[in-house]
């Protein structure tokens, strides 16, 4: 699984998730097959394997587009995936995020699946000599250099964190969509649960930036009232 579907991931578990103690949101990537409106029909590649996954009048559709590093400006909801390059972070990815994102996976802290880099999230309070910082607020620390952590709901303390992007980073910008970029050949990284009549619906989505790349296997259809668990390759 790529990074980014990850960070995203990260993010979508904060937006879509109603509590602190709700369960992940499973997230899958899929080639879209068609679209009728209502209901997308989606595929992993493997001969044969396809899925209807359905829209919900609260579905959020965004979509990644390239951003310039030196477009990103004060004020902005970031978040970066982070690694030590000497004694300083250096972003391997770096998403400038929309308004209803905002305050969304705030913090700093590991990447559940390599806890040597960090995911980083905040407003962004300068972009200078190729160098952004972040304003987060953490739930570890003090205020300073040592907050880390995510976000709690009330309280924690106030960190910044300031990194470089590696050259060969990926800077995108997640803009807000409508149905019209559910289009046939497009790659997207679904948040799946499971509808009242146990079919899969997406409580949001994320078109990607590109129209080829892996997709991951697609899962069975869940148990009424439980989240889709899809299978990663």
């Amino acid at each position: 699984m790529r990074i980014r579907t990850i960070l995203l991931a990260s993010l979508a578990c904060g937006l879509f998730a109603q509590d602190a103690a709700a369960q992940a949101i499973p997230r899958i990537k899929a080639r879209i097959l068609s679209f009728d409106g209502k209901v997308l029909t989606v595929t992993s590649g493997t001969a044969g394997q396809s899925l209807t996954v359905g829209l919900i009048p609260s579905t959020h559709l965004m979509y990644e587009t390239k951003q310039d590093l030196a477009a990103i400006k004060p004020g902005d909801y970031a978040g970066a995936t982070l690694v030590k390059a000497g004694a300083k972070w250096q972003a391997t990815e770096i998403h400038l995020l929309p308004p209803s994102l905002q305050g969304v996976g705030e913090g700093l802290y590991p990447l559940p699946s390599a806890p040597e880099q960090r995911i980083a999230t905040g407003a962004v309070t300068g972009n200078d000599a190729d160098t952004l910082t972040l304003e987060f607020r953490g739930s570890v620390g003090a205020d300073g250099p040592t907050c880390t952590g995510r976000a709690p709901r009330q309280g924690g303390c106030k960190g910044q964190v300031s990194f470089t992007a590696d050259p060969k980073a990926a800077i995108v910008a997640i803009r807000e969509g409508d149905k019209s970029i559910l289009a046939p050949g497009k790659v997207a990284a679904i948040s799946v649960v499971s509808g009242p009549n146990g079919h899969l619906v997406t409580p949001g989505l994320t078109i990607e930036n590109e129209t080829g790349g892996e997709v991951v296997e697609l899962p069975p259809p869940p148990k009424p009232g439980a989240p889709a668990q899809p299978k990663a390759k």
